[in-house]
């Protein structure tokens, strides 16, 4: 999931692992942690495969600073990323950002499939509420509990039902803008 991020970041221009590093966190937002163990690893992954390469640039008194650069695989793997499925996992709402936040970098087809399968995951997760709801009101439990759960549902179903009408429109945006 991180690859996308990083090859994407890297569609722009060369960058230095601590700006992809604070990139990264601002993408993923305040509570999860992105530490130098997890970026580093990743991007010598990435040099390994081929997909990014790495130079050293000398720094005035300081130690040198790696630079990392697309390479032309990199941008062909960035690609087969961008167009490969959404999976149905907890990391589905952050991948989908991090292939939104990429939309420019692709054709109107591909932005449209990434819409139209978070979608399809959204309402994905909408049923699945439904048939909790329906479950546990015919459950035997106290009713005390029983309450506050369908309130927590109630929240999830309508977190979900904005998020799936935002990417409707969405949807017919994308749709509806010139190539």
């Amino acid at each position: 999931m991180y690859d996308l991020f990083v090859l994407g970041e890297l569609m722009i221009g060369d960058t230095h692992g601590y700006q992809l590093q604070e990139r990264l966190k601002r993408a993923v937002g305040p509570v999860r942690q992105i530490s130098s163990g997890t970026l580093y690893p990743l991007l010598s992954r990435l040099v390994e495969h081929g997909w990014i390469s790495l130079r050293l640039e000398e720094q005035e008194g300081g130690r040198a600073r790696k630079i990392y650069k697309l390479t032309e695989a990199g941008r062909e793997r960035f690609f087969e990323l961008m167009v490969s499925p959404l999976d149905y996992t907890a990391e589905t709402e952050l991948m989908f950002h991090f292939k939104m936040s990429n939309f420019p970098y692709v054709t109107k087809e591909v932005r449209l499939a990434s819409l139209e399968q978070y979608l399809n995951y959204l309402q994905h997760n909408l049923k699945y509420v439904d048939s909790i709801v329906r479950m546990i009101s015919s459950k035997k439990m106290d009713e005390r509990k029983r309450a506050q759960v369908l309130r927590m549902l109630d929240h999830r179903k309508h977190v979900g039902l904005a998020d799936a009408e935002w990417v409707a429109k969405e949807l017919e945006r994308v749709k509806a803008a010139e190539e």
